[in-house]
């Protein structure tokens, strides 16, 4: 079982009688008493004990309560004592006086027992709150600063941890284009070589699919080199016209491969505040795997709009009506070399939709899609906050 501590009141009376008549008034409530005669002994006393509460009168020889008072509340380690001036004076300066030097209440003399007992409980209940609340507070502030200074030793070990993958990738990157450079060399010497000799179409095959190895593994390397990329670099935010970008890239897509029937259909004035070169990069790969997926369809629709989210942010889309792919693995889309089609089917690295999620979570927003198989695709993305509410203010320019 534990008891509740007993609190220590002080009594500063020159007065013996006094002193002795509010030790007798307290007494049955059972606190503990300190007396003192003056100021000085006060002074003693409190640094022996620090008393919970301090019963001050104001006429004293030498250090009078007021001098008394100013000292204790001017001292960090005694200005939560709480103080009652107990006094015959009455007058409206003497207790101006008492005010300015941080005393908390007055009684005047002679003491009435229950005014007492009221004022005292009234003080004692709210330091032992405030004692509580800086406790807490302190502890608070401990544990704070313990969470700060972990998170600070882990973002340390993270950081040591990027450069350390970020080299390890650059390493692995040049260990592994040297054999290729050589064996993609070398092939292609070996290629010559057969061919003089009258080659097997098995033997070019061979070769064929040397050659094509070679090649998709230095792009897989480049993706990889790319996908780091993206998230190291510094974001350098600008207003960037996504609509004309949107042109730029399939305008861009359509000089490659001019024959192809594409019906293209892009909002205009869709602009935001973001890097332009991420931005460039993350429809580069959602534009152009609209027009990788749908270059089966004898005409190609793509569009490129917006519409206003449930929340009210802006939701960006881009459709198209190609290949598409069963939802049944959409888990997989985002994901550093997942693919949902084979690269005999569609060429790629299968690291583009995971710039793009990189891409789009840098900028403060989420990216989703919605598809069926031959039923095309729909990838929709945002962009924060931040990034969006350009779009209202600038379409009105």
């Amino acid at each position: 079982m534990t008891f509740a501590a007993v609190q220590t009141i002080l009594i500063v009376d020159d007065e013996a009688q006094n002193r002795k008549v509010l030790e007798t008034l307290l007494w049955p409530e059972g606190y503990r008493i300190l007396t003192a005669a003056n100021g000085e002994d006060a002074l003693k006393a409190i640094a022996a004990h620090s008393p919970d509460l301090i019963l001050l009168d104001i006429m004293m020889p030498g250090m009078d309560g007021y001098e008394l008072a100013a000292i204790l509340k001017a001292d960090s380690s005694t200005s939560n004592i709480p103080i009652i001036m107990v006094t015959a004076l009455i007058d409206r300066d003497a207790r101006l006086a008492a005010l300015g030097a941080g005393v908390e209440e007055f009684l005047t003399k002679p003491v009435d027992r229950k005014e007492l007992w009221l004022r005292v409980r009234n003080l004692l209940r709210l330091k032992t709150f405030g004692d509580v609340r800086m406790q807490a507070l302190e502890e608070t502030h401990n544990l704070n600063a313990g969470l700060y200074e972990e998170a600070q030793e882990r973002m340390a070990q993270l950081e040591s941890s990027n450069q350390d993958l970020q080299a390890f990738a650059y390493s692995v990157s040049h260990d592994l284009r040297t054999p290729l450079s050589s064996i993609a060399g070398f092939s292609n010497l070996l290629h010559r070589e057969v061919v003089k000799n009258t080659a097997t179409e098995r033997s070019l095959h061979y070769l064929a699919r040397i050659s094509a190895g070679t090649q998709q593994m230095g792009a897989s390397i480049d993706a990889l080199l790319l996908l780091g990329h993206v998230s190291r670099t510094a974001l350098r935010p600008e207003k960037v016209d996504l609509s004309a970008m949107a042109r730029e890239v399939l305008n861009a897509c359509s000089e490659r491969e001019p024959d192809r029937l594409v019906e293209m259909d892009i909002q205009p004035g869709l602009v935001v505040q973001g890097d332009p070169h991420l931005l460039r990069q993350g429809l580069d790969n959602l534009l152009g795997n609209a027009w990788k997926f749908s270059g089966q369809q004898a005409q190609v629709h793509i569009t490129f709009s917006s519409a206003a989210g449930p929340d009210g942010q802006t939701v960006y889309a881009i459709k198209d009506n190609g290949t598409g792919f069963d939802m049944a693995y959409s888990d997989k889309l985002f994901a550093p070399f997942q693919r949902l089609h084979s690269v005999s089917e569609f060429a790629g690295t299968g690291i583009g939709l995971a710039s793009v999620h990189r891409i789009v979570a840098r900028h403060g927003g989420k990216v989703w899609a919605e598809s069926a198989p031959g039923c095309g695709a729909t990838f929709y993305f945002t962009l924060g906050a931040s990034a969006s509410a350009d779009l209202e203010a600038c379409a009105g320019q």
